[in-house]
């Protein structure tokens, strides 16, 4: 059985309408296999938790479709539970996103966990760096 764990995370500078940035890591079998990021514009920090979130996923449902031990892992735990249906979507911009977000929890059958932020987890930590350097138009290199 492979494992799969798909670290995520979201950035914004705080500014109504500004870009935000998105990241995940992919670890398969406790080796790092994939990262990616990018800019959303007018975006919120949820907005690109979500995102973040969706993304990752979607790249191991078409990296790792017989994967049955998927791990959506989020230091936001509004993006979790929004994905999991545990919690309902509030602001009306974020349903969309959302609703991407439970289709592909769906089809990957991934539970989720929730890691605290800046706990020196290093995927979280990277996805981290990302997130913040893809809102910021940086490339940012393995450190």
């Amino acid at each position: 059985m492979v494992k799969v764990e798909v670290y995520s995370d979201g950035s914004s500078n705080g500014k109504s309408g500004g870009i935000g940035g998105w990241a995940f890591v992919v670890v398969v079998d406790g080796v790092k296999v994939h990262e990616d990021s990018g800019a959303e514009p007018n975006a919120t920090n949820n907005t690109c938790e979500v995102l973040a979130a969706s993304k990752g996923l979607e790249y191991v449902a078409a990296t790792y479709p017989d994967a049955t031990d998927v791990t959506l892992i989020s230091d936001s735990q509004l993006a979790l539970r929004w994905g999991t249906g545990e919690y309902k979507v509030k602001k009306f911009h974020l349903v969309p996103y959302v609703i991407a977000l439970k289709a592909v929890i769906g089809k990957t059958k991934a539970t989720t966990r929730w890691e605290r932020g800046h706990s020196n987890e290093p995927n979280n930590e990277r996805c981290d760096t990302l997130a913040k350097a893809a809102r910021e138009g940086v490339i940012k290199d393995e450190d």
